[in-house]
Parts: structure tokens; C-alpha cells; sequence
């Protein structure tokens, strides 16, 4: 394996290589390592916002899931813009020698090829995947809290001189992304959602509207989408299934035109229940107003019991990454604070969280107000 073919495969140059050698990271690395920096920090923010908007206005389990989710990924993205950001200011290079591996990941429709030195992993070309040699040892060079690969060069090549100032290993820097973190930030807004959920469960209350179907839409794809029309309102009502009603609803097309009563809870434009030609058609909640209750109680409760376990699983995280750093182990777990920085390594983490937690009170108040 010769130094251009891993140049070419792997994305740098002789001048960056040179300069990684000694420790720096090339003016050319910076300034990609600060766009990703700058671009994740843009996207990762307004995303958290948006799934915690998701969670906070469902009274579905699922639903307050997945937006905690989507906050989770939006986390994950703003961190690792935080990594590279730091990482092309602080412009330290850490340096490893290990053998290189290839790793294919073979998707529904798709199929990643990777190159894995050390901690690093990065996806490369069928073409690249190919051509480099399996298990050939080399020196890495990489951003430490990111992990992006700067450069890499083959073990044969001479070690840099060991009084070059290479940064920490990336399991020992303080602003690299922790899962454990994560998973106790997620949990903890998402106990709040639930409890909230929980709390302000509350029965149907009932407002009936005395107007004329004026059109009806249906959109079909993974699921069915219902769109009911009322008189002046620009708004659109959304009737369930005609199987849901009892009796069987009449199909939705037939009554445009024609005098209907629909049935909604308070700030609602679910059809609950309507009244069509002398004849009422109505679900449980109309016909059972507590239900609603339970639902959102049972709901809400289930969102609880996931973001707890959720916190569990980022504590226990922590504690294991403690018992990892007092061990010997080429691959040890993330878990702030780092053996360099015991207790100041921890505050960007802290700082997340409590962030975190604000915006969602924050949510909380404007949706009440």
C-alpha cells in the first residue's frame, strides 16, 4: 500500500499530511471542519425545537416518541457540531497507530462501504473498498472530539517525533459527544412531556357545530387521510374511518350538501360524533367522555416509564465509562468527565441538559398562555 493510493481513497494531501505530522491541523482542514461545525449548529437547534413542539402537543404515546426521538437526533447533530466547531479552534491533532479494516453495511436499498482505523470510520468508494489492503497497520491522524479522519499514512513511514504537541486521545476529550449524555437529556424532557401529558388529562368536553357539508377530500398512501369541509369554516374537520361510527357512517361523499350537527372536543376538529337525517353516528369518546382521560393518563404514563429508562441507561452509561477509565482498554466507553478534566469536562454536558429542560418549560408556558 503506497501513500497516494490512500491519499487518493481517503481524501487529503502530502501538504496535509505534513502538517498533521507535526501536530497541526492544515489551514484547509480547519476551514472544513468549521463549516460542519457551522452547518450542524444551524440544522441541530431548530430540529430539537420542532420534536420537542411534536411531543409536547400529542396525547399519543407514540407520537411524543418519536418527537422525543427526533429532539434526540437534533441533539446528536448540534453536539457534533459543537465537536467540530472546537475541534477547528483548538486545531489538535490526535495520532494513533492501528490496523485498517473494511466494513460493508448493506441497507434495504443501499449499500455503505467503510475504512475503520482505531476509533476512526469513514465512508469511502466501492472503488476505494476494493483497493485498500485489509489489516495493513497504519498511523492515523484525526480531529479528537469529532473523530474526522485528517490523514493516514502507512506504519513503515516514520513515527512522528514523540515532542510534537499531539492533542488527547478522543475518549479523553472533553467536548466529544457522549451517548449516556444524550440518553439523560432525551429522558429528562421526556419525563417532563409525559408527566405533563399526565397530569392534564382531562374527559371530552363536547361542542357541536349545526352547518352544511360543503366538500370532502381523501388522500391515500401508507395511511388514509380524511378532510371534511363545513360550511364557511376555512378549517378542516377530520371524520375516522366510517367503520368507527355506530352505526357505520354513510359514505363521506354522499353527504356533501346536506345539514349535518358535528360533535368536537373543546380546540379539537376531530368528528367525535355527527347527526345526519334524524340519525346520530358517534364513537366511544362521544358516547364515553372519561375515556379520553385515560388515554391521555395511560399515554402520558408510558412516555414516563420510557424516559426513565432512558435515564437509567444514560446513568448506568456513566457509571461504566468511570469503571473503563481506571482499566486499560483500546476501546473505552464515552462518559464525561474525563481523566484530565474531573469535574469541569462535565459542565458542557450539564449545560445541555439544563438548556434542554428550559426550552421545554419554556414551550410549556406559550402553549398555555
Amino acid at each position: 500500500m503506497d501513500e497516494a493510493s490512500l491519499e487518493a481513497f481517503l481524501k487529503f494531501d502530502d501538504a496535509d499530511l505534513a502538517s498533521n505530522r507535526a501536530g497541526v491541523v492544515a489551514p484547509g482542514q480547519k476551514g472544513r471542519l468549521l463549516w460542519s461545525g457551522i452547518w450542524r449548529l444551524i440544522v441541530g437547534p431548530p430540529l430539537a425545537v420542532i420534536g420537542l413542539v411534536i411531543a409536547l402537543a400529542s396525547d399519543n404515546a407514540l407520537v411524543m416518541i418519536v418527537g422525543l426521538l427526533v429532539s434526540g437526533l437534533a441533539l446528536y447533530v448540534a453536539w457534533r457540531g459543537f465537536a467540530f466547531l472546537t475541534d477547528s479552534i483548538v486545531a489538535k491533532v490526535a495520532y494513533v497507530a492501528g490496523p485498517l479494516h473494511k466494513k460493508v453495511v448493506r441497507g434495504k436499498n443501499s449499500v455503505s462501504y467503510y475504512a475503520v482505523i482505531g476509533p476512526i470510520s469513514k465512508r469511502i468508494s466501492s472503488g476505494a473498498y476494493n483497493s485498500l489492503p485489509d489489516g495493513e497497520r497504519c498511523h492515523l491522524y484525526y480531529a479528537p472530539a469529532c473523530r474526522s479522519l485528517l490523514s493516514v499514512e502507512p506504519a513503515t513511514s516514520a513515527e512522528p517525533m514523540p515532542d510534537h504537541p499531539f492533542g488527547p486521545d478522543s475518549a479523553h476529550t472533553w467536548n466529544r459527544l457522549r451517548w449516556s449524555w444524550v440518553a439523560i437529556t432525551v429522558g429528562a424532557v421526556g419525563l417532563l412531556i409525559g408527566a405533563h401529558a399526565a397530569t392534564l388529562a382531562q374527559p371530552v368536553h363536547l361542542v357541536s357545530h349545526e352547518t352544511t357539508v360543503t366538500n370532502y377530500v381523501e388522500t391515500h398512501g401508507k395511511s388514509t387521510t380524511r378532510r371534511m369541509y363545513l360550511g364557511d369554516d376555512p378549517n378542516s374537520y377530520t371524520p375516522q374511518s366510517e367503520s368507527s361510527y355506530n352505526p357505520t357512517a354513510p359514505d363521506y361523499y354522499s353527504l356533501i350538501g346536506k345539514a349535518v350537527v358535528v360533535y368536537t372536543d373543546t380546540a379539537s376538529h376531530d368528528i367525535l360524533a355527527f347527526r345526519i337525517d334524524g340519525i346520530a353516528y358517534s364513537t366511544d369518546w362521544y358516547v364515553h367522555p372519561e375515556h379520553k382521560t385515560v388515554f391521555e393518563a395511560a399515554n402520558g404514563a408510558i412516555t414516563v416509564v420510557l424516559s426513565l429508562l432512558a435515564i437509567a441507561a444514560g446513568i448506568f452509561g456513566i457509571r461504566v465509562g468511570f469503571r473503563m477509565q481506571g482499566e486499560t482498554s483500546p476501546r473505552p466507553l464515552y462518559a464525561p468527565p474525563t481523566v484530565h478534566q474531573p469535574v469541569s469536562a462535565a459542565w458542557a454536558a450539564f449545560g445541555v441538559l439544563g438548556m434542554a429542560v428550559l426550552t421545554l418549560l419554556f414551550l410549556v408556558v406559550v402553549t398555555h398562555l
